[in-house]
């Protein structure tokens, strides 16, 4: 993985991203009982995924490769809505 932030150009941020992926995912988590919590993580995990795409696009990853960042997105947009609803 080092190799990997290295090639996306965030070489001296994995683990700071790390720490928001893990906090990321204590807050889905959590908001299995606390759906505004769930709400506001799934948000964030959009963001998240969204740059992650972007990133992949911009770095010129094949399609293979974006597929992970792309699912992530549209489940996060799935646990937004339904959060909402």
């Amino acid at each position: 993985m080092i190799k990997e932030y290295a090639r996306w150009g965030y070489k001296n941020n994995r683990k700071l991203i790390g720490f928001f992926q893990f906090i990321g995912g204590m807050g889905l988590i959590i908001g299995v009982k606390y759906s505004v919590i769930l709400s506001i993580t799934s948000f964030f995990f959009i963001i998240m995924m969204f740059f992650a795409v972007f990133v992949r696009i911009k770095i010129k990853d094949n399609i293979i490769n974006i597929l992970p960042a792309i699912t992530y997105l549209i489940l996060n947009i799935t646990i937004l809505y339904n959060s909402l609803s």
